[in-house]
């Protein structure tokens, strides 16, 4: 099954995993969470470049899975290859092959870059606080530059998800995720 694959893209605490849970409520469709989060809470914040490559590996596989497994016709995922491009220049100073690989195999995502607009909301993962404005344009010129389909995201709580939609609705989908929108936003 053909299925359009939407990534809430942008820096932290700009809202993604909140937006995806947003999205995924009021369209009825999944959506799949950060796996790095997961793998750092559970092992903890402390990574090297050999741990970095393992938990993107375990990413791969998770999302592979889930949509492999998923029958919905679009699929919201919180972060892609895009995340860990910018994670890897970031952190170790470097671009890395296996990541600009998979980033081409990644050519059919569709981008909802989260502007940082939202109050910072400190948490043990997070690091950025101060630069999220250029992480931003960090994200935006990756995708930009591998020209995939990108819409901004911005606006504050009800706001944010209304734009939300108005962009996905801008994507080129299928009348049936068009019409789930335009009932969504009757109510």
């Amino acid at each position: 099954m053909d299925r359009m694959v939407v990534v809430v893209s942008g820096p932290e605490s700009s809202g993604k995993s909140q937006l995806c849970q947003e999205l995924s409520a009021a369209l009825s469709l999944p959506w799949v969470k950060e796996y790095a989060r997961s793998y750092l809470e559970q092992y903890g914040p402390n990574y090297d470049f050999a741990t970095f490559l393992k938990i993107y590996q375990g990413h791969i596989e998770h999302q592979r899975k889930a949509i492999e497994s998923s029958q919905a016709p679009l699929i919201f995922l919180d972060t892609d290859s895009v995340h860990y491009q910018v994670w890897c220049q970031r952190v170790f100073k470097q671009s890395n092959s296996i990541i600009g690989s998979q980033m081409a195999q990644e050519a059919h995502h569709h981008y909802l870059l989260c502007k940082p607009d939202l109050p910072w909301v400190a948490d043990p993962l997070r690091v950025n606080p101060s630069d999220r404005d250029q992480l931003f344009l960090e994200y935006q010129e990756i995708i930009q530059s591998r020209q995939r389909p990108m819409a901004l995201v911005s606006g504050q709580k009800k706001e944010r998800l209304s734009n939300a939609l108005d962009a996905l609705y801008s994507f080129d989908l299928a009348d049936s995720l068009k019409t789930q929108i335009e009932r969504f936003r009757k109510y």
